[in-house]
């Protein structure tokens, strides 16, 4: 008597087995799902604030003694306000309203004894500071922060001290000057009308112990109103109030050269403020238009420009550019009273907001880009907080094209950091995106039809003996680790390649040929004798692989002459513009194609050994021959498997890191050319994480890459299940 047992009629220990095992599987299948889940959210969590808002908010205000404000500022850590008037006073206040605890400030007010023409902020520890009084000497003062302890508190004690003083300025009070302050030189541009100095100053350490000067002079075809210096000192901006610029290559200062003599503004729109922009590479324009225009110089084949790279857009006209110190962003103020707060390399207008007090005569914001401080002529100093963490990132910044500093052109670019602090970072995941690709793509097509093809003849032609070795065989090398086979890759097969071009590429010939020969040859030998050794083909055509990958390396030096006038590297240049680099994609495709042939192999081999033998049986029976029966019975049958294993294999590839680390020059280009490197998401995170940040941007870039490479290996296992599904439901009852 048959029938169905229910669950009630088992024994009590079965039931309670069944039960538990119910339980275990379902907590198990849950407890995936949460950590899946909880990997994303907390991915989404730390990205999250690279795309938020910035604010603007008022804060303290700090009265002083009424002034003409030249200069304020802050020093490293926005704890101390320093402002220096025109009557030679200098003002220290701590900052208060901050989240960063607040020493007390014990010395307020230092009198430098003289009445100061100008002001111009220098690069230095602590901040300095190059002061033209108005006899026309220059002396530069650097201001110092010790820090004391009394009661367990914090106790600043800021003083200035003079670290070089001379009066050997030629023109006197009417002309205006700019600094530049380096390691081992100060050089000192003076200007009055068409005239221009240059002087150099020289020592053997850093610091103002300093030499005679050198002085270059220029007589300028052209009367300008302003001087400023380029990055490092190597140019040299020319600018006058109608607009027009002019930049001289100061590299040998006794002798300047003119690189660009142009305009930053039509003649019909007046010039109302310009500001370099951190590391000076980029002058901020703004015009009576209520636009603020980026120039930058970009040299190609035909010399130097000045090109406008982008525009922001004010409801007023602005007054005075106010420049980040340490980042590419910088804020305005327009006519109308408004603060506007921008970022030029991500070309966003980030906030706006209304000045508490209009009469703004100074502006500055502090070194960490988190404070506004204005000073109005009575004295009082506003403060505004800066809520502004990661103004440089964008979607256009992360997917599009940038026109970046110095480039002739928009591009793709990733460079997170570099050893000059002035530089502009650039965040596309576009290259990354592109090398993860390429990756999988170049070790995809090396390892499908490798492992589909070794599984159909595995678990279909093989003989039983002969498959119960190949198959664990293959399976275990999934365990071999993948930095093993990046370390064999770039240090053994990288150099084997390049040494052996054209051998390596007459394979993808040679070996077929060979195959084809010894088939043909086969076929020819009598039935009887093949016949013995049904099922081990596989064992006999091993040394005709081994045979013709030998011939293949010993006819490349014939071939590298023949066809490629001895150097294939060179003729691919020459004829393809194909660049060769040694490690490169032909390298990961052959390593990284390993890696994913033993997980290819070993799903494609048991989905196809895995079809009912009576469908095989009855397709024989009915007259079919072994090939048509695998190809419309076993295949169709096998075939939401087979897909689920290349599927399975992709994910493994794009998600590889230690071969691509080893393998590739980790350099974040786009281009197909099989003979260059990438930089994929999995590795560019391996190299980068451990030395950004906590909080940064660039650490959290880091993140959002990692979330996208999650996002593409759920959308590709997705989709893998659909049409999965749509494959079983179609040929599952065969």
């Amino acid at each position: 008597m048959s029938g169905t047992v229910t669950l009630s009629q088992l024994p009590r220990r079965r039931r309670l087995v069944n039960t538990l095992t119910r339980l275990i599987v379902a907590l198990g299948g849950a407890g995936v799902i949460a950590a899946i889940a909880l990997i994303f959210f907390y991915l989404v969590w730390v990205v999250a604030p690279v795309f938020s808002a910035a604010h603007i908010e008022p804060g303290p205000q700090y009265p002083l003694p009424a002034g003409d404000t030249l200069l304020i500022t802050t020093n490293e850590t926005d704890e101390v306000g320093f402002r220096i008037t025109r009557s030679g006073d200098a003002s220290f206040f701590g900052i208060s309203g901050t989240e960063k605890a607040t020493a007390r400030v014990s010395e307020r007010s230092v009198s430098l004894g003289r009445s100061l023409g100008r002001v111009i902020e220098v690069a230095g520890n602590n901040g300095m500071y190059a002061i033209v009084d108005t006899e026309g000497s220059l002396t530069v003062v650097q201001a110092s922060y010790p820090v004391d302890f009394e009661e367990d508190q914090r106790i600043m004690q800021p003083s200035l001290e003079y670290v070089f003083e001379d009066e050997w300025l030629e023109m006197g009070r009417g002309s205006v000057l700019d600094v530049y302050y380096g390691d081992f030189e100060v050089l000192i541009a003076e200007l009055d009308g068409r005239k221009l100095v240059l002087h150099q100053f020289r020592d053997a350490e850093p610091g103002f112990a300093l030499e005679m000067p050198r002085r270059g002079r220029l007589t300028l075809d052209t009367e300008y109103e302003r001087v400023l210096f380029g990055p490092r000192g190597q140019w040299l901006y020319l600018l006058g109030s109608d607009g027009a610029v002019e930049i001289l290559d100061i590299a040998r200062p006794k002798a300047p050269k003119s690189l660009y003599i142009g305009r930053l503004a039509p003649e019909t729109q007046a010039v109302t403020a310009i500001e370099p922009l951190l590391g000076r590479y980029s002058l901020l324009v703004a015009d009576d238009a209520g636009l603020v225009t980026q120039w930058f110089v970009v040299r190609d084949e035909f010399g130097y420009e000045f090109k406008a790279a982008r525009q922001f857009e004010l409801d007023s006209p602005a007054v005075k550019l106010v420049p980040e110190p340490r980042r590419k962003g910088f804020g305005a103020v327009d006519a109308a009273g408004h603060f506007h707060l921008f970022y030029t390399t991500s070309q966003r207008s980030l906030a706006s907001d209304d000045l508490v007090t209009r009469d703004v005569i100074f502006a500055s914001i502090a070194p960490r880009s988190d404070l506004l401080l204005t000073a109005a002529s009575d004295g009082t100093v506003q403060s505004y907080h800066l809520d502004n963490e990661h103004p440089e990132i964008s979607w256009s910044t992360l997917w599009s094209k940038v026109w970046y500093e110095g480039y002739t052109e928009p591009v793709y670019s990733w460079q997170s950091s570099s050893a000059d602090n002035d530089f502009e970072p650039k965040f596309s995941l576009t290259p990354l995106l592109f090398g993860t690709l390429k990756a999988a793509f170049y070790a995809m097509a090396f390892a499908v039809p490798v492992a589909i093809m070794g599984a159909i003849y595995t678990a279909f032609f093989m003989a039983p003996s002969m498959r119960r070795l190949v198959k664990p065989g293959i399976e275990i090398m999934a365990a071999l680790p993948t930095v093993i086979l990046g370390f064999l890759a770039g240090l053994w097969l990288a150099p084997i390649i390049e040494a052996n071009l054209s051998a390596v590429l007459s394979i993808i010939l040679v070996l077929p040929a060979g195959v084809m020969l010894f088939a043909w040859l086969w076929s020819r030998i009598p039935d009887n004798i093949t016949r013995r050794f049904d099922g081990w083909y596989g064992l006999l055509v091993l040394p005709v692989l081994l045979l013709t990958i030998w011939t293949a390396f010993a006819i490349g030096p014939w071939l590298e002459i023949q066809f490629f006038g001895g150097d294939s590297k060179a003729w691919f240049l020459e004829n393809w513009g194909l660049s060769y680099d040694q490690r490169n994609a032909l390298v990961v495709g052959l390593a990284m194609g390993l890696a994913v042939i033993p997980t290819i192999f070993s799903i494609a081999e048991d989905a196809i050994y895995g079809v009912p033998t009576h469908l095989i049986n009855g397709s024989l029976a009915l007259g079919a021959t072994p090939w048509q029966t695998l190809i419309r019975v076993v295949m169709l049958t096998a075939s939401p498997g087979i897909f689920s294993a290349v599927m399975i294999g992709l994910g493994r590839a794009v998600g590889e890191t230690m071969i691509v680390l080893m393998a590739t020059g980790n350099t974040p280009i786009m281009d197909l050319n099989i003979f260059e490197g990438m930089r994929t998401f999995a590795a560019n995170i391996a190299v980068e994480l451990p030395e950004s940040e906590v909080g940064s941007t660039h650490y959290r870039i880091l993140f959002l890459a990692a979330l996208v490479l999650f996002l593409i290996t759920f959308l590709f296992n997705t989709l893998a299940e659909i049409v999965r599904q749509q494959l079983r439901n179609r040929y599952g009852n065969l």
